[in-house]
């Protein structure tokens, strides 16, 4: 009998956290699919966010008109205007598609354990790295990396009416590439999702902040153990 009250008091002292790490919601709404067969309208009004303080986001602005990430319910909406980057966080917008959760918490940050020279890399990094921190891989969760990345490709969105004459542009979109990026970038990882809020041969939808407060989709990505990686407590 003594034996069984050990069990059932040990279960009881760790099963908030597994729980925890369970319940961190992903919510989702429009797709990537819709999106890229021509359905950019907007689909998610931002302003439903505007309390959310622990709100994690990213998601294309409606008509292409640029990229949306949140950090701590901080909003970074990137746009082109006249060939540059412009950067706001006003709400009186709406998303095509948007993939959000809200993360009271997050677990004590690890580095990366081995260089990522690529995007795909990066997400196997990121499951080994998940399962090892109690996350449930098989659901969808959000993650955070912070620190000094050796390269970035990522773009932003531009309107087809604002496209012609732009430097850096190809497929609608405004290209950037940095090296020693110091940055934060807000992911969405789940092998259940491609088309619907990550990419077709894809698990993870990245966005990116640096610290400048360029924003952006990220296409390609390298990084070794000046990278962070934090989930969900």
């Amino acid at each position: 009998m003594k034996k069984r009250q050990l069990i059932v008091c040990f279960f009881i002292l760790f099963a908030p956290a597994v729980f925890a790490a369970a319940t961190c919601t992903v919510h989702w709404q429009g797709s990537l699919r819709a999106v890229h067969g021509g359905d950019v309208s907007g689909k998610v009004p931002l302003q439903q966010f505007a309390e959310k303080q622990n709100l994690y986001a990213v998601g294309p602005v409606a008509d292409m008109d640029g990229e949306i990430t949140a950090v701590a319910g901080k909003f970074y909406i990137a746009r082109i205007k006249h060939g540059e980057v412009v950067t706001d966080s006003n709400l009186f917008t709406s998303a095509s598609f948007l993939v959000w959760s809200e993360v009271d918490a997050w677990k004590p940050a690890v580095p990366l354990e081995t260089t990522t020279a690529n995007h795909a890399q990066l997400e196997r990094q990121i499951e080994v790295l998940a399962n090892k921190a109690g996350i449930d891989t098989s659901k969808p969760f959000p993650f955070k990396l912070e620190g000094v990345f050796d390269s970035v490709d990522y773009h932003i969105l531009v309107p087809k009416k604002h496209q012609q004459g732009l430097d850096g542009h190809s497929d609608g979109a405004k290209k950037i590439f940095r090296k020693k990026s110091d940055a934060v970038i807000v992911g969405f990882y789940s092998k259940n999702h491609e088309g619907i809020f990550t990419h077709r041969g894809s698990y993870a939808h990245l966005h990116i902040i640096e610290r400048d407060g360029y924003s952006g989709h990220v296409d390609e990505i390298s990084a070794g153990a000046d990278v962070w990686v934090s989930f969900p407590r």
